[in-house]
């Protein structure tokens, strides 16, 4: 069977999180109230049941790899970890958007660049390969069903690279914590055309904070 669904979510809150701080390689561990919330959504809303599970290496995309989907390892994907930042990483947002430009943060420019760091553009090839080795790794196990615990960054790009859908894009735009969205691929013509197809916004039902009304909106 060729057609793959794969489930992306955005780790639990972090103390960066609430701090306004975009943490990008800065490897810190879900807060207590994060932990309180991801269990919260999964007892209130339906989470997919899944063959096969990855993670970014951070340990709050790991920690939440585990209260999402107890006792399933996750395969770690190093392609999946959170833009870099350089210099400017676990600062302030108001900080990072002055540096490339307030309407260049919020669009995500490609040419948007972070000293010592990488680009936009750069992380979105990073995330199109870590998604390529996702594909070949459910290929080679005959998998059907995945689901994917990363950044949001990382999901932002994936969304602006590859996703065919008819929603707003903004929807997208900042995934809250322990949320995501469900997709559909074809394994083989992945390697050709490189298209997800949206098919729902996951948890169902559950509310989504609007971007504007996070600190990460510039």
């Amino acid at each position: 069977m060729n057609t793959l669904t794969v489930s992306f979510f955005r780790h639990g809150e972090t103390k960066s999180n609430i701090e306004g701080r975009c943490a990008g390689r800065t490897d810190i561990l879900i807060t207590e109230n994060g932990r309180r919330k991801l269990k919260e959504l999964k007892s209130i809303y339906t989470y997919p049941v899944v063959q096969k599970l990855f993670s970014s290496p951070a340990i709050r995309c790991r920690e939440t790899s585990d209260i999402l989907f107890p006792g399933m390892e996750p395969e770690i994907i190093y392609g999946f970890w959170e833009m870099d930042y350089g210099i400017l990483d676990n600062k302030p947002v108001d900080i990072l958007a002055s540096q490339v430009g307030k309407e260049r943060w919020n669009k995500r420019d490609y040419s948007a660049f972070f000293p010592g760091g990488e680009s936009f553009l750069e992380e979105s090839f990073r995330a199109l390969a870590a998604m390529t080795r996702v594909i070949q790794r459910c290929i080679e196990d005959n998998i059907s069903t995945a689901a994917v615990v990363a950044h949001g960054d990382i999901l932002n790009s994936l969304v602006r690279a590859c996703l065919d859908t008819d929603m707003d894009l903004r929807n997208f735009l900042i995934c809250p914590n322990g949320m995501g969205f469900e997709v559909q691929v074809d394994k083989e013509k992945w390697f050709d055309k490189q298209r997800l197809q949206f098919v729902r916004l996951l948890p169902e039902g559950a509310p989504r904070t609007k971007p504007e009304d996070t600190p990460f909106f510039q």
